[in-house]
């Protein structure tokens, strides 16, 4: 080569050289000047992101994508029932910062060469940035669910029913449910549609029934033989004539033991025999002695009769097992003897209604007795509610002893106060602040606020005589 030859192949070198180093210097200032913004030619939706930082177009991405989840899906299926739902509740949701990530490198890498590269094609290049989605599977798999509640048909089993003593076989329905298998990709396409409401409609997969007509053929001939039958029913001389109508009533249908059966209700027979032995049945009665001589009768006692329901429904049971097309089953009836009962009167002032002490107190009369036992220890005259704050019945105890207690509410004394529980209590007549004293001709009348007054003296006696716990029976 001669040395005008070298001389031309070292100036095309060094220019070369000098053309890839301007280049070179020209790209890293291009990257320096966009340092932590968007590299040019950048779009998203159209929108130019040049220069901006990843936070301008979080925004914007943001501001573009949220409205979507707002629009609504309509999901139909091919046997033309619908399910909406708006996307936010479909597991779909933008992924934002994955779309911000790879608008901020394009045209960036970590080899050098390959950066070169990527920088000179954003110089010429346009890159249109689409968003990008993720699942939440949770959330998908749950408005999979909801979508199947409202989109899915069961199957309808074949059934028999009976119509005027007439078995009716209820053919079976087929049924469907929906195919989610491509639901995800269909929800993404009809999402990024941009739609405010999307129709998708969604393949079904049919479903057939688990019981056929076929199925019935036993528990209908089993029915039907029931229904053939007719039978009298005989009791205390008078007949009943069992008719299609009431065995029908008698049938039960379904599954047992994994096939489709008939059989009779046992519990449908005996509200059948209820309704006889309603009018006939004789209640027994309880003798009731007096417990407190255990010879004084205060109810006479009966012997009751009742219709042997078990007995009965056995014979029915099997007159329409048996091939005989009619029976007459005589019906027995049972009895059940009184018992004898000690109880003490509902009401009136009876020794020996409790053992050891206890306080009888009659506001029919305005009374109240101590007894210990059967033994009467005093008599008082007493003054028990008004009409308006009643003195209430029933059984209570002596609950303490609060001497010379006071009432805040009526603004008075209470001497030898012994309280009932629930704001009750025995006193003797009350007394006021000033000194006044009620008086004792208010005694025999009901005039208190609930409280039993006694008399000076009589209180005394019976509040030292009453330990706690001691019963109260009080009655009218």
């Amino acid at each position: 080569m001669t040395y005008k030859n070298k001389k031309t192949l070292l100036i095309v070198i060094m220019s070369v050289l000098m053309l890839i180093f301007a280049l070179t210097l020209s790209l890293f200032l291009y990257q320096r000047a966009y340092a932590g913004r968007i590299l040019n030619n950048v779009f998203y939706n159209g929108v130019n992101l040049t220069g901006k930082t990843k936070s301008q177009i979080k925004t914007i991405i943001e501001n573009d994508a949220s409205p979507l989840l707002d629009n609504k899906i309509v999901v139909k299926s091919e046997a033309g029932k619908e399910y909406t739902a708006p996307f936010s509740q479909t597991g779909i949701s933008p992924d934002i910062n994955n779309t911000v990530d790879i608008a901020f490198s394009y045209g960036r890498d970590d080899q050098f060469m390959k950066m070169l590269f990527k920088l000179s094609k954003t110089v010429v290049q346009k890159e249109d940035i689409g968003l990008d989605i993720e699942f939440n599977e949770e959330e998908y798999q749950a408005y999979i669910s909801r979508a199947q509640e409202n989109l899915n048909m069961p199957p309808v089993d074949a059934s028999l029913s009976i119509k005027n003593g007439e078995v009716i076989t209820n053919t079976g329905k087929n049924g469907n449910t929906i195919d989610a298998s491509g639901l995800k990709k269909s929800l993404t396409d009809q999402f990024f549609s941009g739609s405010e409401t999307a129709t998708l409609e969604i393949p079904i997969t049919p479903v057939t029934p688990t019981l056929l007509t076929d199925n019935l053929a036993t528990a209908k001939s089993m029915a039907e033989k029931y229904l053939s039958h007719n039978m009298t029913l005989t009791y205390n001389g008078q007949n009943y004539s069992v008719g299609t109508g009431d065995i029908s009533s008698w049938i039960s249908f379904g599954l047992e033991n994994g096939k489709y059966s008939a059989w009779l209700n046992n519990s449908a027979i005996k509200n059948y025999l209820a309704k006889i032995a309603a009018k006939n049945d004789v209640p027994v009665i309880d003798k009731k002695l007096s417990a407190t001589d255990l010879t004084h009768v205060l109810q006479e006692g009966r012997q009751g009769v009742y219709l042997n329901q078990d007995d009965t429904l056995d014979k029915i049971v099997a007159a329409l097992n048996s091939t005989a097309a009619g029976a007459t089953i005589a019906m027995v009836s049972m009895t059940k003897e009184p018992q004898i009962l000690t109880v003490f009167p509902d009401e009136g002032i009876v020794p020996g209604r409790f053992p050891g002490k206890y306080i009888d107190i009659d506001v029919a009369h305005q009374l109240l007795t101590l007894f210990d036992g059967t033994n009467q220890i005093g008599q008082y005259i007493i003054s028990s509610g008004k009409a308006s704050t009643p003195t209430p019945v029933g059984t209570r105890t002596i609950q303490g002893h609060g001497g010379r207690a006071w009432s805040a509410p009526y603004g008075l004394y209470m001497p030898y106060f012994m309280s009932m529980g629930g704001g009750y209590g025995i006193h003797e007549l009350p007394e006021w602040p000033n000194g006044y004293k009620e008086g004792e001709s208010h005694l025999g009348t009901p005039v208190s606020h609930g409280c039993v007054r006694l008399g000076v003296g009589p209180a005394e006696f019976v509040y030292n005589w009453s330990p706690d716990g001691t019963p109260v029976y009080i009655h009218k």
